[in-house]
């Protein structure tokens, strides 16, 4: 398993696997953060979800530039802005799932219908930055020049 965190690959299971980690932390974060502002602050669910999600992307972005999708050439800036873009199907994703369990299904359990909710925008998320956020080729696309990899702050 620790050899897979020490070799930079671009095969999609090992994105995958190493994927499901930095996930699993961002949705810890997530949901811990949802429990905080819904039980000892009195925020809405719905609103709760939207600030919680957002702590958790930002620690996918992260972890995911970190663990997952090294290498690339796209400036990190653009990356950044892919991410959190592309974060929103996610978010749109959770929320739908948390308003069908609350209150179309009257489940009660807010905690509850957060896991079910990120665990079901996991693949969508992942699928998504696989595709379109760390995908080279499209910068390559929408840019006339090339970034190395130590400028990527600067486009």
């Amino acid at each position: 398993m620790r050899k897979s965190f020490q070799h930079d690959t671009q095969k999609t299971a090992s994105q995958l696997f190493r994927y499901f980690f930095v996930g699993g932390t961002a949705a810890v974060v997530d949901i811990a953060f949802f429990a905080f502002f819904t039980k000892f602050l009195s925020i809405d669910y719905r609103i709760a979800v939207v600030f919680s999600f957002s702590l958790g992307v930002l620690t996918n972005f992260s972890l995911c530039n970190w663990l997952v999708f090294r290498g690339k050439l796209s400036p990190l800036w653009l990356v950044f802005i892919r991410h959190y873009l592309s974060s929103i199907y996610g978010l749109l994703a959770n929320e739908v799932v948390m308003i069908t369990l609350v209150e179309l299904l009257q489940f009660e359990r807010l905690i509850l219908a957060k896991v079910v909710g990120t665990g079901i925008a996991f693949f969508l998320n992942f699928a998504i930055k696989k595709i379109y956020v760390y995908n080279d080729a499209y910068y390559k696309k929408s840019s006339k020049h090339k970034t190395s990899v130590k400028s990527r702050w600067r486009a």
